[in-house]
């Protein structure tokens, strides 16, 4: 009977960006996907570890979202609902559901669609914009091995940049009626209007960071950056919403503060295509141009956005050529100086140096080889110290730790084989 009776709530629930009519209609047939109804990753923080739903057959949990401001609408539908019997009775997942989103939500469709209607000519977003990019046309990658990208002011062979889908609009005040392009928007609690944002679109925190839980909008030292995509429909403008950056902010003696990313939310529809690495690039030079933080750090990244931080990551110091020369035995005064200047928290630039000396280093230099050897082996020993005293025998300490090296090096292949030597 409970099985029976029992549905799934990553299937039953159903999450949609409804834009205007006009600009639905406009939409080429490659980017439908964008107004299609997609499917959370997680819901077992809304509806419990077994993430199901229980008293209910063919249950539709229908929850929109006004593409731009992102006011919502909820109903719900099924064909059958378990009829209580003494304690037991169905669930209810309006109710459940009224505990995580604001309690502003429409359940009258029509005056829903009215208000996609009017927030597609109203709505702006946000704060301050801190960065605006385009994705690349169809033959944007003809020159692609020619030298594009290969780092400013290079003067000596080095690796060479992999092709983006996307690239920055150097001047986002200039208007191009043809031009879709994307938006990044700077925000903290005291942004007319913000705190009220992010109680809608929290929810997505939910349902796409595997462990997340909202967070304290009383505590100051949190601030945002929210990604839109912009486009014209018949002379407006609109905005849609695509995800957002969250970062909690330390003090660093003596004067600065240290900004930690805590969450990052690219919605479904909008992957596959960049926008990642185009938002996390973006955040990344926004805080480099902000004297008052010293350092930025993650908290916990999953594996899939740890290997796009380092992509990012590795692709900034290439285009800067800001290792030029670099060489085992570190010169560690230089090379601090470096990771200062772009910010980055110790582990992650030494590894970023690591992969830099596997690009550019000959494979046939056998000193230079053992010495990035004994670099990289010297930093894992020091980070696994603990784990790595605990096996008493010697040998068997130093076959793992070389066990350890062949896995990094395995790794920092894959994540860079697509930067290629010259």
């Amino acid at each position: 009977m409970s099985t029976e009776w029992s549905a799934s709530g990553l299937e039953a629930l159903r999450l949609r960006l409804v834009r205007s009519k006009a600009e639905t209609a406009a939409l080429p047939d490659d980017e439908q996907l964008l107004v299609e109804p997609f499917s959370p990753i997680f819901v077992y923080p809304i509806f419990g570890d077994e993430e199901t739903i229980f008293g209910y057959q063919s249950l539709e949990i229908d929850y929109r979202f006004a593409s731009g401001s992102l006011n919502q609408y909820l109903s719900i539908s099924f064909d059958a609902k378990f009829p209580e019997q003494g304690d037991v009775k169905a669930d209810d997942p309006e109710k459940t559901l009224y505990e995580f989103i604001p309690p502003s939500y429409s359940k009258n469709l029509e005056a829903f669609e009215a208000t996609v209607e009017k927030d597609a000519r109203e709505f702006k977003p946000l704060g301050t914009r801190v960065g605006a990019y385009r994705t690349r046309s169809a033959g944007a990658g003809a020159d692609k091995g020619k030298g594009k990208g290969k780092g400013k002011g290079r003067s000596e062979p080095g690796p060479v940049l992999p092709e983006r889908e996307w690239e920055p609009v150097e001047d986002p005040e200039q208007d191009d009626d043809d031009e879709v392009r994307y938006e990044a928007y700077w925000a903290n609690w005291d942004t007319p209007g913000f705190k009220e944002y992010h109680r809608r679109m929290q929810i997505f925190v939910l349902l796409y960071i595997e462990g997340a839980s909202y967070i304290d909008e009383e505590d100051g030292r949190w601030e945002f950056v929210t990604l839109f995509e912009r486009r014209k429909t018949d002379g407006v403008t609109s905005f849609h919403f695509m995800g957002f950056v969250s970062f909690y902010s330390f003090f660093c003696w003596p004067d600065t503060k240290r900004l930690r990313l805590a969450q990052f939310v690219l919605l479904p529809i909008y992957q596959g295509h960049g926008h990642g690495t185009a938002l996390y690039t973006t955040c990344y030079r926004n805080i480099l141009s902000r004297k008052e933080i010293s350092e930025l750090t993650v908290e916990d990244p999953s594996e899939a956005f740890e290997d796009m931080r380092d992509k990012c990551d590795l692709f900034t110091l290439v285009s800067e050529n800001a290792l030029a020369g670099l060489k085992a035995p570190l010169d560690r005064e230089w090379t601090e100086s470096v990771r200062k200047k772009y910010k980055l928290a110790d582990r992650q630039f030494y590894r970023l140096v690591e992969m830099l000396l596997l690009l550019t280093s000959d494979p046939n230099d056998a000193p230079q080889q053992r010495l990035i050897r004994l670099g990289v082996k010297k930093r894992l020993y020091l980070f696994n110290k603990e784990q790595l005293l605990q096996i008493e025998d010697k040998d068997e300490r130093k076959a793992k730790l070389q066990e350890t090296f062949v896995g990094v090096q395995d790794d920092y292949r894959r994540l860079t084989y697509k930067f290629s030597a010259a």
